[in-house]
């Protein structure tokens, strides 16, 4: 809720956390809870204490003290970061093995089908996810957290009817979606592609059987906005692993029945080859969603079908139009570098996603699972109107993104190539490729930062209600980002260098939008604790940039070309892996006496990790 708002209207009560029912994990019974001290403030929470809410009112296990209109939402929160700290280190381990099988997975495309059939399929398997996006991706489901939050407190059946019809309208309107966008997957290739170097034809026939992945892709979201709300995180952070499971094992197979592609062959929708990887990678999809629905009756959440339009719905109609023009904007930016990619280079868009999946694994393992744990506080606090724990919750999710994310950005910025060379010359996938994608990593790593500032301040917001400043962001984003990306071809030196000027633009566009969002939220929030944020990002980039220098004498010190020269891709893995430990013990031995609060704060999911591993 806005400042600008005042006090809620008569009958919208502010939640009581103290009163909600604590709860075990997925599946377990109801635990009553009835606290003898003063109820903590829902500014911080432990899933693990109360994971899956029973959607059903179960009255006879409230307080009865509590007023009429209990429900799922009903349960404590643990005031505690240490606690939301745990938290994220059960979901750590999930998110890394989500992010390390993508990796294989990418690492599969590009060594097996080669840079020109990948940049075909990645571009057909990134429409069905671009348009689940736009229709009902990560920005609508982000925006259902305060609905949800809402329903729970509002509600008398504690938002039963609520998430019934809400799954029901999703459903019907994926499917509708989809129907479309299979109808329409020549448009959408050529819109993303253009008249470029990437086979357009090729990368039809693939779009046709991936774009049913938009109604499996759209439940999901739906359904682990639900999951989430209610504190219940595992299943959804593992259902990524089964889809990547599978997309590996089709892609295994087509290697070893070895059938190919021939990317100048005239294409056909019904050969061999393109049935398998089309079909095996759209199954991973449908099995990404259906395992939720185990999760989802454990929790008592009541899957039939209820017809109609809850009033809160109608009035999120107008605040969805925000989400989809939000999304609408950043998919423009994405089709432009696709465009510009293209007709650069057949294998531009092969080697920019594959940078952008590095990217993704440690802003997974950290900012999402961060993310994933801090929305529903986020939500609870943004609805109740607490802008002194929401601008809490920004600052310790600012300083713990920078924190975990910067030694990251520091090792690949001073090894990008290294690592892209170990990891991914393999096969059809030459040394000249490998090289431009590490320095495309070189370039862009430094996008890490702004987009996780960004993504958390986008869920500030929407936890404010306040659906529009978030599309006037990436707005701002889309604009510099595709104003630089069409410089980029008029001043990069090779055609092949194309890919890393965009991703340079990319990063830029992000740095803009970060700091757009900061200046926002403070004339709306007042004071974000800057003063705490830039003491915790000097410490964290000094000691992070003394790491990879420290890596780089030691890399120069070791016999580490005469390594890489006798074992050859195996030899950079080595080299990489040598420079990676390097950094992170050099900043972590700076980072132990700058006596900051993060370290205290990180040290329950290290712990947790390092417990988990060795399980």
């Amino acid at each position: 809720m806005n400042d600008e708002q005042g006090p809620p209207e008569p009958g919208l009560r502010r939640p009581d956390p103290g009163l909600r029912g604590r709860r075990r994990e997925a599946g377990s019974s109801v635990v009553p809870s009835h606290p003898l001290a003063p109820p903590p403030v829902a500014d911080s929470f432990s899933p693990d204490a109360f994971s899956a809410q029973r959607m059903a009112p179960a009255r006879e296990a409230a307080d009865p003290s509590e007023p009429p209109g209990g429900g799922i939402g009903r349960r404590t929160r643990d005031s505690s970061d240490a606690s939301l700290m745990r938290s994220t280190g059960s979901m750590a381990v999930a998110n890394l093995a989500s992010r390390v099988t993508g990796f294989v997975r990418m690492i599969l495309i590009l060594t097996v089908l080669g840079p020109a059939i990948a940049s075909a399929f990645n571009t057909a398997n990134t429409l069905p996810n671009m348009i689940t996006e736009l229709v009902l991706g990560s920005v609508l489901t982000a925006m259902f957290m305060p609905l949800l939050a809402r329903s729970a407190q509002e509600d008398p059946d504690g938002g039963v009817s609520f998430i019934r019809r809400l799954l029901t309208v999703t459903s019907v309107l994926a499917l509708v979606v989809t129907v479309i966008a299979v109808a329409c997957a020549p448009l959408l290739t050529e819109l993303n592609l253009g008249d470029g170097e990437v086979n357009t034809s090729l990368a039809t026939a693939f779009a046709f059987l991936l774009l049913p992945q938009i109604f499996f892709y759209g439940v999901f979201s739906v359904m682990l906005a639900v999951l989430n709300y209610n504190g219940v995180f595992k299943p959804g952070a593992w259902a990524p692993v089964w889809n990547n499971l599978v997309a590996i094992a089709t892609l295994a197979l087509f290697a070893v029945v070895g059938i190919g592609i021939d990317a100048n062959a005239p294409v056909n929708l019904l050969s061999g080859p393109i049935l398998l990887l089309g079909l095996g990678t759209t199954l991973g999809v449908v099995i990404q969603a259906l395992v939720l629905v185990p999760a989802l009756r454990r929790a008592g959440v009541d899957l039939r079908p209820q017809w109609g339009l809850d009033p809160r719905m109608k009035q999120f109609g107008g605040h969805a139009l925000a989400g989809v023009t939000y999304v609408l904007v950043s998919q423009v930016g994405l089709v432009m570098t696709n465009r510009i990619g293209a007709a650069a280079d057949e294998a531009a868009i092969a080697i920019y996603q594959t940078y952008w999946l590095l990217l993704q694994v440690p802003y997974g393992i950290i900012g999402v699972t961060l993310l994933t744990a801090i929305n529903p506080r986020l939500a609870d606090n943004g609805v109740a109107g607490r802008n002194d724990a929401v601008v809490r919750d920004i600052s310790l999710g600012t300083r713990l993104s920078m924190f975990g994310l910067l030694p990251i950005i520091a090792f690949m910025t001073a090894f990008g190539p290294v690592v892209a060379t170990g990891l991914f010359r393999y096969g059809n996938f030459d040394a000249q490729n490998a090289d431009i994608l590490g320095l495309t990593l070189a370039f862009g790593a430094f996008t890490l930062i702004p987009y996780a500032v960004v993504l958390l301040q986008q869920r500030v917001f929407y936890a404010r209600e306040d659906y529009w400043t978030p599309t006037i962001m990436i707005l701002a984003i889309t604009v510099v980002r595709v104003v630089l990306s069409l410089i980029v071809p008029m001043v990069a030196d090779e055609r092949s260098h194309v890919v890393v000027g965009l991703a340079l633009a990319n990063g830029i566009g992000w740095v803009v939008g970060a700091a757009a969002g900061y200046i926002l939220l403070r004339r709306g929030l007042g004071p974000l604790r800057g003063r705490e944020t830039l003491r915790s990002a000097a410490w964290t980039l000094g000691a992070s940039v003394a790491g990879a220098l420290v890596a780089l004498l030691v890399d120069r010190i070791l016999p580490m070309d005469a390594l890489t020269d006798a074992m050859g891709s195996i030899g950079f893995v080595i080299r990489a892996g040598v420079a990676g430990v390097v950094t992170l013990l050099v900043t972590g031995l700076i980072l132990s006496r700058s006596r900051l609060p993060e370290l205290d704060t990180v040290a329950p999911i290290v712990r947790g990790l390092v417990g988990r591993l060795r399980r």
